[in-house]
Protein backbone atom coordinates (compact mmCIF):
# COMPACT_ATOMS: atom_id res chain seq x y z
CA UNK A 1 0.00 0.00 0.00
CA UNK A 2 3.04 2.02 0.78
CA UNK A 3 4.38 1.66 -2.80
CA UNK A 4 0.99 2.34 -4.40
CA UNK A 5 1.00 6.14 -2.37
CA UNK A 6 4.05 6.87 -3.64
CA UNK A 7 3.73 5.81 -7.33
CA UNK A 8 0.45 7.52 -6.52
CA UNK A 9 2.66 11.19 -6.00
CA UNK A 10 5.23 9.81 -8.71
CA UNK A 11 2.38 9.64 -11.70
CA UNK A 12 -1.02 11.51 -10.98
CA UNK A 13 -1.32 14.85 -12.72
CA UNK A 14 -0.78 17.55 -10.56
CA UNK A 15 -3.88 18.81 -11.87
CA UNK A 16 -5.91 16.23 -9.98
CA UNK A 17 -4.11 17.05 -6.82
CA UNK A 18 -4.37 19.55 -3.80
CA UNK A 19 -5.02 23.52 -4.30
CA UNK A 20 -2.42 25.92 -5.86
CA UNK A 21 0.62 26.53 -3.09
CA UNK A 22 3.12 28.70 -4.83
CA UNK A 23 6.34 29.57 -2.93
CA UNK A 24 7.06 33.31 -2.49
CA UNK A 25 10.72 34.42 -1.38
CA UNK A 26 10.84 37.72 0.20
CA UNK A 27 14.34 40.03 -0.32
CA UNK A 28 14.52 40.19 3.42
CA UNK A 29 14.31 36.17 3.74
CA UNK A 30 10.71 35.30 4.67
CA UNK A 31 9.25 32.45 2.84
CA UNK A 32 5.47 32.40 2.41
CA UNK A 33 3.51 29.07 0.59
CA UNK A 34 -0.09 29.56 -0.40
CA UNK A 35 -2.65 30.52 -3.55
CA UNK A 36 -1.09 33.51 -4.90
CA UNK A 37 -3.81 36.15 -6.40
CA UNK A 38 -1.66 38.86 -8.45
CA UNK A 39 -3.00 42.22 -8.02
CA UNK A 40 -1.50 45.72 -8.90
CA UNK A 41 2.20 45.76 -7.87
CA UNK A 42 1.86 43.82 -5.00
CA UNK A 43 1.15 39.55 -4.48
CA UNK A 44 -1.78 38.83 -2.38
CA UNK A 45 -0.70 35.18 -0.72
CA UNK A 46 -3.64 33.07 1.15
CA UNK A 47 -1.69 31.46 3.98
CA UNK A 48 -2.85 29.09 6.34
CA UNK A 49 -2.61 32.25 8.71
CA UNK A 50 -4.74 34.49 6.53
CA UNK A 51 -3.86 36.68 3.42
CA UNK A 52 -0.54 38.58 3.39
CA UNK A 53 -0.41 41.03 0.40
CA UNK A 54 3.36 41.73 -0.22
CA UNK A 55 4.83 44.38 -3.10
CA UNK A 56 6.05 42.93 -6.26
CA UNK A 57 9.17 44.84 -5.57
CA UNK A 58 9.83 42.76 -2.22
CA UNK A 59 9.36 39.68 -3.80
CA UNK A 60 12.89 37.66 -4.78
CA UNK A 61 11.55 35.07 -6.32
CA UNK A 62 8.76 32.53 -7.03
CA UNK A 63 8.21 29.01 -7.38
CA UNK A 64 5.36 27.63 -9.05
CA UNK A 65 3.31 24.61 -6.92
CA UNK A 66 4.01 22.79 -10.80
CA UNK A 67 7.94 23.37 -9.70
CA UNK A 68 7.10 22.32 -6.20
CA UNK A 69 5.39 19.22 -7.05
CA UNK A 70 8.07 17.91 -9.11
CA UNK A 71 10.90 18.47 -6.72
CA UNK A 72 8.67 16.31 -4.33
CA UNK A 73 8.58 13.51 -7.06
CA UNK A 74 12.23 13.88 -7.90
CA UNK A 75 12.63 13.38 -3.78
CA UNK A 76 10.38 10.51 -4.13
CA UNK A 77 12.12 8.57 -7.12
CA UNK A 78 15.14 7.87 -4.22
CA UNK A 79 12.96 6.77 -1.39
CA UNK A 80 12.34 3.10 -0.95
CA UNK A 81 9.17 1.92 0.50
CA UNK A 82 9.79 2.39 4.48
CA UNK A 83 8.27 4.51 7.28
CA UNK A 84 11.10 6.63 7.23
CA UNK A 85 10.44 7.52 3.62
CA UNK A 86 6.78 8.27 4.00
CA UNK A 87 7.81 10.64 6.94
CA UNK A 88 10.06 12.34 5.19
CA UNK A 89 7.99 13.10 2.06
CA UNK A 90 5.32 14.07 4.35
CA UNK A 91 7.45 16.52 6.00
CA UNK A 92 8.68 18.17 2.84
CA UNK A 93 5.00 18.22 1.04
CA UNK A 94 4.00 20.32 4.55
CA UNK A 95 6.75 22.61 3.89
CA UNK A 96 5.53 23.28 0.18
CA UNK A 97 2.09 23.27 1.67
CA UNK A 98 1.53 20.60 -0.54
CA UNK A 99 -1.44 19.50 1.97
CA UNK A 100 -3.20 16.74 0.01
CA UNK A 101 0.05 15.16 -0.76
CA UNK A 102 1.20 15.59 2.98
CA UNK A 103 -2.05 13.25 3.59
CA UNK A 104 -1.76 11.00 0.85
CA UNK A 105 1.87 9.92 2.39
CA UNK A 106 0.37 10.09 6.38
CA UNK A 107 -1.71 7.82 5.17
CA UNK A 108 0.59 5.51 3.46
CA UNK A 109 2.64 5.73 6.87
CA UNK A 110 0.21 4.55 9.04
CA UNK A 111 -0.18 2.05 6.53
CA UNK A 112 2.69 0.69 7.68
CA UNK A 113 2.62 -2.51 10.38
CA UNK A 114 2.82 -1.27 13.95
CA UNK A 115 6.01 -3.18 14.45
CA UNK A 116 7.92 -0.90 12.04
CA UNK A 117 6.41 2.43 13.04
CA UNK A 118 7.06 1.52 16.57
CA UNK A 119 10.98 2.27 15.76
CA UNK A 120 10.31 6.09 14.97
CA UNK A 121 6.71 6.86 16.83
CA UNK A 122 8.02 9.60 19.05
CA UNK A 123 8.86 11.30 15.76
CA UNK A 124 5.69 10.33 13.85
CA UNK A 125 3.65 11.63 16.89
CA UNK A 126 5.76 15.02 16.99
CA UNK A 127 5.40 15.74 13.19
CA UNK A 128 1.88 14.84 13.70
CA UNK A 129 1.45 16.68 17.02
CA UNK A 130 2.03 19.87 14.74
CA UNK A 131 -0.36 19.82 12.35
CA UNK A 132 -3.37 21.89 14.39
CA UNK A 133 -3.25 24.78 11.39
CA UNK A 134 -3.96 21.90 8.72
CA UNK A 135 -6.40 20.57 11.24
CA UNK A 136 -8.07 23.80 12.84
CA UNK A 137 -9.01 27.68 11.09
CA UNK A 138 -7.05 30.19 13.29
CA UNK A 139 -10.22 31.23 15.03
CA UNK A 140 -10.44 28.06 16.32
CA UNK A 141 -6.67 27.28 17.44
CA UNK A 142 -6.88 30.35 19.62
CA UNK A 143 -10.26 29.62 21.57
CA UNK A 144 -11.11 27.93 24.76
CA UNK A 145 -10.13 24.32 25.41
CA UNK A 146 -14.00 22.61 25.43
CA UNK A 147 -14.22 24.64 21.81
CA UNK A 148 -10.52 23.40 20.79
CA UNK A 149 -12.10 19.82 21.52
CA UNK A 150 -15.55 20.05 20.22
CA UNK A 151 -14.22 21.05 16.43
CA UNK A 152 -11.42 18.86 16.46
CA UNK A 153 -13.81 15.85 17.02
CA UNK A 154 -16.95 17.19 14.74
CA UNK A 155 -14.06 17.89 11.89
CA UNK A 156 -13.36 14.34 12.21
CA UNK A 157 -15.36 12.19 9.29
CA UNK A 158 -15.32 8.65 8.87
CA UNK A 159 -14.24 8.85 5.17
CA UNK A 160 -10.89 10.92 6.77
CA UNK A 161 -7.55 8.77 5.96
CA UNK A 162 -5.59 6.88 8.68
CA UNK A 163 -3.15 9.88 8.71
CA UNK A 164 -5.44 12.97 9.27
CA UNK A 165 -7.00 10.51 12.09
CA UNK A 166 -3.78 9.98 13.70
CA UNK A 167 -2.92 13.89 13.28
CA UNK A 168 -6.56 14.89 15.18
CA UNK A 169 -5.62 12.27 18.07
CA UNK A 170 -2.26 13.28 18.22
CA UNK A 171 -3.66 16.92 18.77
CA UNK A 172 -6.52 15.98 21.11
CA UNK A 173 -3.68 13.81 23.37
CA UNK A 174 -1.33 17.04 23.93
CA UNK A 175 -4.37 19.52 24.15
CA UNK A 176 -3.99 20.39 28.20
CA UNK A 177 -6.33 20.28 30.44
CA UNK A 178 -8.78 18.49 28.11
CA UNK A 179 -9.74 15.55 30.05
CA UNK A 180 -12.88 16.90 31.82
CA UNK A 181 -14.06 18.00 27.92
CA UNK A 182 -13.00 14.84 26.18
CA UNK A 183 -15.22 12.70 28.54
CA UNK A 184 -18.17 14.96 27.89
CA UNK A 185 -17.80 14.86 24.22
CA UNK A 186 -17.41 10.78 25.09
CA UNK A 187 -20.68 10.09 26.23
CA UNK A 188 -22.47 12.38 24.73
CA UNK A 189 -21.06 13.12 21.16
CA UNK A 190 -23.88 11.41 18.95
CA UNK A 191 -21.25 10.36 16.11
CA UNK A 192 -20.17 6.74 17.08
CA UNK A 193 -16.64 7.40 15.35
CA UNK A 194 -15.76 10.93 17.02
CA UNK A 195 -16.72 9.38 20.70
CA UNK A 196 -14.39 6.45 20.10
CA UNK A 197 -11.69 8.64 18.55
CA UNK A 198 -12.19 10.72 22.58
CA UNK A 199 -12.06 7.60 24.01
CA UNK A 200 -8.73 6.36 22.37
CA UNK A 201 -7.13 9.83 23.00
CA UNK A 202 -8.38 10.04 26.64
CA UNK A 203 -6.60 6.50 27.09
CA UNK A 204 -3.43 7.71 25.98
CA UNK A 205 -3.25 10.82 27.52
CA UNK A 206 -2.42 8.44 31.00
CA UNK A 207 -4.06 10.72 33.43
CA UNK A 208 -5.42 9.01 36.31
CA UNK A 209 -8.85 7.77 35.76
CA UNK A 210 -8.92 7.64 32.02
CA UNK A 211 -8.18 3.96 32.29
CA UNK A 212 -11.05 2.82 34.19
CA UNK A 213 -13.39 5.26 32.10
CA UNK A 214 -12.27 3.55 28.67
CA UNK A 215 -12.96 0.17 30.27
CA UNK A 216 -16.62 1.61 31.58
CA UNK A 217 -17.29 2.56 28.04
CA UNK A 218 -16.21 -0.78 26.76
CA UNK A 219 -19.61 -2.29 28.35
CA UNK A 220 -21.59 0.73 28.65
CA UNK A 221 -21.59 2.70 25.01
CA UNK A 222 -24.71 1.82 22.91
CA UNK A 223 -22.23 1.23 19.85
CA UNK A 224 -20.44 -1.70 19.44
CA UNK A 225 -17.93 -0.17 17.18
CA UNK A 226 -17.13 2.20 20.13
CA UNK A 227 -16.95 -0.76 22.84
CA UNK A 228 -14.49 -2.59 20.42
CA UNK A 229 -12.27 0.28 20.16
CA UNK A 230 -11.97 1.17 23.87
CA UNK A 231 -10.69 -2.30 24.41
CA UNK A 232 -8.27 -1.95 21.68
CA UNK A 233 -7.06 1.40 22.44
CA UNK A 234 -6.39 0.37 25.91
CA UNK A 235 -4.43 -2.80 25.18
CA UNK A 236 -2.74 -0.57 22.40
CA UNK A 237 -1.52 1.98 25.21
CA UNK A 238 -1.36 -1.08 27.91
CA UNK A 239 -3.53 0.84 29.85
CA UNK A 240 -5.78 -2.84 30.16
CA UNK A 241 -4.14 -4.43 33.93
CA UNK A 242 -6.99 -3.97 36.31
CA UNK A 243 -9.72 -4.14 33.37
CA UNK A 244 -11.62 -7.49 34.63
CA UNK A 245 -11.46 -6.86 38.19
CA UNK A 246 -12.93 -3.47 37.64
CA UNK A 247 -15.36 -5.13 35.28
CA UNK A 248 -16.35 -8.00 37.31
CA UNK A 249 -19.53 -6.36 38.79
CA UNK A 250 -21.11 -6.46 35.25
CA UNK A 251 -21.62 -9.78 35.16
CA UNK A 252 -24.29 -9.63 38.05
CA UNK A 253 -25.83 -6.40 36.52
CA UNK A 254 -29.13 -6.03 35.99
CA UNK A 255 -29.00 -5.54 32.24
CA UNK A 256 -28.96 -8.38 30.51
CA UNK A 257 -27.17 -6.44 27.86
CA UNK A 258 -24.79 -5.57 30.69
CA UNK A 259 -23.64 -8.80 31.41
CA UNK A 260 -23.67 -10.11 27.41
CA UNK A 261 -21.26 -6.93 26.79
CA UNK A 262 -19.18 -7.86 30.14
CA UNK A 263 -18.24 -11.33 29.13
CA UNK A 264 -17.63 -9.34 25.26
CA UNK A 265 -15.04 -7.06 26.80
CA UNK A 266 -13.17 -10.19 28.57
CA UNK A 267 -13.01 -12.06 25.60
CA UNK A 268 -11.84 -8.67 23.53
CA UNK A 269 -9.60 -8.33 26.41
CA UNK A 270 -7.63 -11.59 26.36
CA UNK A 271 -7.10 -11.97 30.17
CA UNK A 272 -7.03 -15.77 31.19
CA UNK A 273 -7.73 -14.95 34.73
CA UNK A 274 -11.61 -13.66 33.00
CA UNK A 275 -12.25 -17.76 33.02
CA UNK A 276 -12.93 -18.29 36.84
CA UNK A 277 -15.23 -15.11 37.14
CA UNK A 278 -17.26 -16.35 34.05
CA UNK A 279 -17.07 -20.16 35.07
CA UNK A 280 -18.72 -18.32 38.67
CA UNK A 281 -21.14 -16.22 36.78
CA UNK A 282 -22.59 -18.99 34.62
CA UNK A 283 -24.98 -21.29 36.72
CA UNK A 284 -27.02 -17.35 38.16
CA UNK A 285 -26.67 -15.84 34.63
CA UNK A 286 -30.35 -15.19 34.53
CA UNK A 287 -30.51 -14.31 38.26
CA UNK A 288 -31.85 -10.91 39.22
CA UNK A 289 -32.43 -9.54 35.87
CA UNK A 290 -34.20 -6.58 36.50
CA UNK A 291 -36.54 -7.65 39.03
CA UNK A 292 -35.00 -6.47 42.17
CA UNK A 293 -33.91 -10.07 42.99
CA UNK A 294 -36.08 -13.18 42.07
CA UNK A 295 -36.83 -14.51 38.72
CA UNK A 296 -40.58 -14.00 39.54
CA UNK A 297 -40.56 -10.83 37.47
CA UNK A 298 -44.25 -9.74 37.01
CA UNK A 299 -46.20 -6.87 35.75
CA UNK A 300 -49.69 -5.45 34.62
CA UNK A 301 -51.39 -3.20 32.56
CA UNK A 302 -54.70 -1.97 33.48
CA UNK A 303 -57.52 -0.87 30.84
CA UNK A 304 -60.31 1.33 32.90
CA UNK A 305 -63.02 3.45 32.45
CA UNK A 306 -64.20 6.30 34.79
CA UNK A 307 -67.56 7.59 34.60
CA UNK A 308 -69.02 10.10 37.16
CA UNK A 309 -72.28 10.39 38.91
CA UNK A 310 -74.78 12.45 41.18
CA UNK A 311 -75.45 9.77 43.83
CA UNK A 312 -77.27 12.23 46.51
CA UNK A 313 -77.74 15.73 47.58
CA UNK A 314 -77.20 17.20 50.51
CA UNK A 315 -80.16 19.89 51.67
CA UNK A 316 -79.11 23.09 53.05
CA UNK A 317 -81.07 25.88 54.88
CA UNK A 318 -79.24 29.24 54.20
CA UNK A 319 -81.45 32.60 54.61
CA UNK A 320 -84.61 30.91 54.01
CA UNK A 321 -83.87 29.49 50.88
CA UNK A 322 -83.01 25.96 50.58
CA UNK A 323 -80.03 24.80 48.75
CA UNK A 324 -79.43 21.48 47.26
CA UNK A 325 -75.63 20.42 47.87
CA UNK A 326 -75.17 17.41 44.74
CA UNK A 327 -72.58 14.57 46.14
CA UNK A 328 -70.11 13.27 42.89
CA UNK A 329 -68.67 9.72 43.13
CA UNK A 330 -67.06 8.22 40.48
CA UNK A 331 -67.85 5.05 38.73
CA UNK A 332 -64.95 2.70 37.37
CA UNK A 333 -65.17 -0.22 35.43
CA UNK A 334 -62.14 -2.01 32.85
CA UNK A 335 -60.19 -4.47 33.83
CA UNK A 336 -56.39 -5.22 34.77
CA UNK A 337 -54.12 -7.83 33.43
CA UNK A 338 -51.32 -9.32 35.60
CA UNK A 339 -48.76 -11.16 34.41
CA UNK A 340 -45.06 -13.45 34.60
CA UNK A 341 -42.57 -12.34 32.35
CA UNK A 342 -40.97 -14.98 30.38
CA UNK A 343 -38.83 -12.93 28.20
CA UNK A 344 -35.81 -13.56 31.05
CA UNK A 345 -35.64 -17.29 30.70
CA UNK A 346 -34.75 -16.08 26.72
CA UNK A 347 -32.53 -13.48 28.25
CA UNK A 348 -30.80 -16.01 30.51
CA UNK A 349 -29.79 -18.38 27.57
CA UNK A 350 -28.55 -14.90 25.21
CA UNK A 351 -26.55 -14.25 28.45
CA UNK A 352 -25.27 -18.15 28.83
CA UNK A 353 -24.26 -18.52 24.97
CA UNK A 354 -22.02 -15.24 25.88
CA UNK A 355 -20.67 -16.51 28.63
CA UNK A 356 -19.96 -19.68 26.61
CA UNK A 357 -18.30 -17.82 23.57
CA UNK A 358 -15.99 -16.29 25.72
CA UNK A 359 -14.92 -19.23 27.46
CA UNK A 360 -14.01 -20.60 24.13
CA UNK A 361 -11.90 -17.66 23.09
CA UNK A 362 -10.11 -17.53 26.00
CA UNK A 363 -9.56 -21.19 26.71
CA UNK A 364 -9.31 -22.57 22.82
CA UNK A 365 -11.91 -25.34 23.64
CA UNK A 366 -15.74 -25.13 24.01
CA UNK A 367 -16.91 -25.49 27.59
CA UNK A 368 -20.23 -26.88 26.60
CA UNK A 369 -23.46 -25.68 26.84
CA UNK A 370 -24.32 -26.49 30.69
CA UNK A 371 -22.73 -23.97 33.04
CA UNK A 372 -22.83 -26.55 35.59
CA UNK A 373 -20.09 -28.43 33.51
CA UNK A 374 -17.85 -25.50 33.45
CA UNK A 375 -16.12 -25.90 36.56
CA UNK A 376 -15.03 -29.61 35.71
CA UNK A 377 -14.16 -28.23 31.84
CA UNK A 378 -11.92 -25.57 33.71
CA UNK A 379 -10.36 -27.39 35.84
CA UNK A 380 -8.99 -30.41 33.16
CA UNK A 381 -7.72 -27.15 30.82
CA UNK A 382 -5.48 -25.83 34.03
CA UNK A 383 -4.36 -29.07 34.81
CA UNK A 384 -3.36 -29.83 31.39
CA UNK A 385 -1.31 -26.40 31.13
CA UNK A 386 0.22 -27.60 33.77
CA UNK A 387 1.04 -31.39 32.68
CA UNK A 388 4.59 -31.29 30.73
CA UNK A 389 4.63 -32.01 27.31
CA UNK A 390 5.71 -35.25 26.14
CA UNK A 391 9.28 -35.50 24.75
CA UNK A 392 9.89 -36.65 21.82
CA UNK A 393 12.79 -39.64 21.64
CA UNK A 394 15.60 -38.72 19.69
CA UNK A 395 17.31 -41.72 17.45
CA UNK A 396 19.06 -44.60 19.37
CA UNK A 397 22.77 -44.30 18.79
CA UNK A 398 24.41 -47.65 17.81
CA UNK A 399 28.11 -48.01 19.73
CA UNK A 400 29.73 -49.25 17.32
CA UNK A 401 33.95 -49.50 17.97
Amino acid sequence: MNRRALSLLLLVPFAAMSLRADEVRLRDGRVLYGKVTEEKDALAIETRDGTVRVQSSDVASRTSDAQLMESVRQLAKGQQDTPFANLQLAIQCRAYALDGEMWRMLDALMANPAAERQKMEKRIDEFLAQLEPELLPRKFRVADTNIRVRELLNRHREKDGAGKKAARLAVLVREQNADKDLRVEARKNRDADRRALAVEALVRRKTAGNDSFAWRTAILDRDEGVRSSAIAACRFAEAADGAVRYLTPGLSHSSAEVRVRTAEAFLALGDEAAMSLLVIAGPSAGVALASGGNNENRAHIAFLDQQAYVRDFDVEVASASLIADPKVDMLQSGSVLDVSVHGVIEERVRIVRAYRSALKGLGGSDPGADPAAWPAWLRELEAAKKTPAPTTPGPVQSDKR
